[in-house]
Protein backbone atom coordinates (compact mmCIF):
# COMPACT_ATOMS: atom_id res chain seq x y z
CA UNK A 1 0.00 0.00 0.00
CA UNK A 2 1.08 3.51 -1.49
CA UNK A 3 1.08 5.99 1.48
CA UNK A 4 -2.09 7.48 0.62
CA UNK A 5 -3.88 4.09 0.48
CA UNK A 6 -2.61 3.78 4.32
CA UNK A 7 -4.09 7.37 5.08
CA UNK A 8 -7.32 6.70 3.89
CA UNK A 9 -7.52 2.96 5.12
CA UNK A 10 -7.02 4.79 8.27
CA UNK A 11 -9.40 7.82 8.23
CA UNK A 12 -12.23 6.08 6.49
CA UNK A 13 -13.81 5.15 9.78
CA UNK A 14 -13.73 8.62 10.62
CA UNK A 15 -15.43 9.69 7.65
CA UNK A 16 -18.12 7.78 8.03
CA UNK A 17 -19.28 8.70 11.44
CA UNK A 18 -19.04 12.01 9.65
CA UNK A 19 -21.20 11.24 7.11
CA UNK A 20 -23.97 9.43 10.19
CA UNK A 21 -23.44 12.69 12.37
CA UNK A 22 -24.92 14.75 9.01
CA UNK A 23 -27.17 12.37 8.25
CA UNK A 24 -29.00 12.85 11.78
CA UNK A 25 -28.70 16.47 11.38
CA UNK A 26 -31.19 18.05 9.15
CA UNK A 27 -30.25 20.91 7.17
CA UNK A 28 -31.32 23.97 9.40
CA UNK A 29 -28.88 22.09 11.79
CA UNK A 30 -26.23 21.96 9.33
CA UNK A 31 -26.62 25.76 8.19
CA UNK A 32 -26.74 26.66 11.70
CA UNK A 33 -23.69 24.38 12.02
CA UNK A 34 -21.67 26.13 9.25
CA UNK A 35 -22.91 29.83 10.21
CA UNK A 36 -21.26 28.80 14.09
CA UNK A 37 -18.12 27.95 12.13
CA UNK A 38 -18.01 31.04 10.05
CA UNK A 39 -18.50 32.94 12.76
CA UNK A 40 -15.93 31.44 15.10
CA UNK A 41 -13.52 32.12 12.33
CA UNK A 42 -14.23 35.65 11.69
CA UNK A 43 -14.06 36.62 15.07
CA UNK A 44 -10.97 34.67 15.11
CA UNK A 45 -9.54 37.19 13.07
CA UNK A 46 -10.44 40.18 14.51
CA UNK A 47 -9.47 39.05 17.80
CA UNK A 48 -5.77 37.80 15.87
CA UNK A 49 -5.46 41.42 14.35
CA UNK A 50 -6.59 43.76 16.77
CA UNK A 51 -4.90 41.70 19.61
CA UNK A 52 -1.71 41.52 17.46
CA UNK A 53 -2.09 45.66 17.28
CA UNK A 54 -2.39 45.93 20.57
CA UNK A 55 0.13 43.78 21.71
CA UNK A 56 2.66 45.37 19.52
CA UNK A 57 1.79 47.71 21.59
CA UNK A 58 2.23 46.94 24.82
CA UNK A 59 5.62 44.80 24.14
CA UNK A 60 7.12 48.28 23.37
CA UNK A 61 5.84 49.84 26.46
CA UNK A 62 7.32 46.68 28.29
CA UNK A 63 10.81 47.42 26.98
CA UNK A 64 10.58 50.81 27.59
CA UNK A 65 11.10 51.56 31.27
CA UNK A 66 10.31 54.97 32.02
CA UNK A 67 6.71 53.96 30.32
CA UNK A 68 3.57 54.07 32.48
CA UNK A 69 0.51 52.32 32.53
CA UNK A 70 -2.20 53.24 35.04
CA UNK A 71 -2.54 49.99 37.49
CA UNK A 72 -5.55 50.32 39.53
CA UNK A 73 -6.00 54.43 38.78
CA UNK A 74 -2.31 55.08 39.99
CA UNK A 75 0.18 55.45 37.12
CA UNK A 76 3.33 53.37 37.52
CA UNK A 77 6.34 51.90 35.24
CA UNK A 78 6.78 48.52 36.93
CA UNK A 79 7.91 45.83 35.31
CA UNK A 80 5.53 43.44 36.48
CA UNK A 81 2.17 45.45 36.09
CA UNK A 82 3.43 46.09 32.34
CA UNK A 83 4.71 42.26 32.11
CA UNK A 84 0.80 41.44 33.42
CA UNK A 85 -0.91 43.33 30.72
CA UNK A 86 1.44 42.55 27.76
CA UNK A 87 0.60 38.62 28.56
CA UNK A 88 -3.75 39.15 28.98
CA UNK A 89 -3.42 40.90 25.72
CA UNK A 90 -1.18 38.19 24.40
CA UNK A 91 -4.02 35.79 25.69
CA UNK A 92 -6.57 37.85 23.17
CA UNK A 93 -4.23 36.93 20.02
CA UNK A 94 -4.20 33.23 21.43
CA UNK A 95 -7.54 32.11 21.24
CA UNK A 96 -8.10 34.00 18.08
CA UNK A 97 -5.67 31.44 16.47
CA UNK A 98 -7.65 29.07 18.22
CA UNK A 99 -10.81 30.19 16.76
CA UNK A 100 -9.22 30.91 13.49
CA UNK A 101 -7.32 27.92 13.03
CA UNK A 102 -8.91 25.28 14.52
CA UNK A 103 -10.17 21.89 12.11
CA UNK A 104 -13.87 22.28 11.67
CA UNK A 105 -14.08 19.23 13.15
CA UNK A 106 -13.58 20.92 16.47
CA UNK A 107 -16.01 23.97 16.06
CA UNK A 108 -18.31 21.13 15.06
CA UNK A 109 -17.82 19.53 18.76
CA UNK A 110 -18.06 22.98 20.03
CA UNK A 111 -21.58 23.72 18.38
CA UNK A 112 -22.86 20.31 19.10
CA UNK A 113 -21.87 20.66 22.69
CA UNK A 114 -23.25 24.20 22.65
CA UNK A 115 -26.81 22.65 21.40
CA UNK A 116 -26.51 20.34 24.29
CA UNK A 117 -26.19 22.86 26.56
CA UNK A 118 -29.44 24.63 25.71
CA UNK A 119 -30.99 21.73 25.44
CA UNK A 120 -30.12 20.78 28.62
CA UNK A 121 -31.09 23.79 30.63
CA UNK A 122 -34.29 24.11 28.62
CA UNK A 123 -33.85 27.06 25.94
CA UNK A 124 -35.59 26.10 22.75
CA UNK A 125 -34.76 27.48 18.74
Amino acid sequence: MGGFAIIAHVFAPLKRKLYVMEELLDTSQLKAMKRFRKGARFIGFWFVFIGGFMLYQFLGILNDPEATITYNGVPTNEYSVKLDAAIFIGLFVVIGLLAAFSPSRWLNKLFVAKMSFKSAIGFKK
